[in-house]
């Protein structure tokens, strides 16, 4: 079983994170006990964890700026305090797919596990849109419409 790490929850930081929320109108989808279902789904039951951008609360811009559709890294889910301290996470665009480096004179081979994370997003009741081959999770939303029935997916 692998271990979710547990961050220390920064009091000044929180309170910046909800008066965000607040002025910006957000409504919240997720909880910690859902990000914290979700990484433990991930590390357990998909063959690699996906890579993601990640787009925080108080952050204007997303991490990497520049998201490939098949990155050659693998997401950090299970030991970042982001994963387990949903309040700060506005959303993250995952990429189920892994190139992996097969040798110098052949081409990347593309692993990808999209039916499993799309049927794992389903099982948890996790809120994502799913376009282009990327699936977004949102932590938070300023209009809860964009947000299909995950039935719709």
């Amino acid at each position: 079983m692998k271990m979710l790490y547990i961050g220390s929850l920064d009091a000044d930081e929180m309170k910046k994170v909800r008066r965000a929320i607040k002025e910006r109108g957000l409504s919240s989808h997720m909880n910690d006990t859902k990000w914290r279902a979700l990484c433990t789904a991930i590390a357990e039951e998909l063959p690699f964890p996906p890579p993601y951008q990640i787009k925080l609360v108080l952050s204007d811009v997303a991490d990497p700026q520049v998201f490939e559709a098949a990155p050659w890294y693998n997401g950090d889910w299970a030991t970042t305090p982001e994963a387990s301290m949903g309040i700060f996470i506005e959303w993250l665009k995952v990429a189920p797919r892994l190139s992996v480096q097969v040798g110098r004179l052949l081409l990347s081979r593309i692993e990808d596990c999209s039916d499993a994370f799309r049927n794992m997003l389903k099982r948890l009741g996790i809120p994502f849109q799913e376009r282009d081959g990327f699936f977004t999770i949102y932590g938070h939303t300023s209009c809860a419409d964009i947000l299909p029935s995950n039935n719709d997916s």
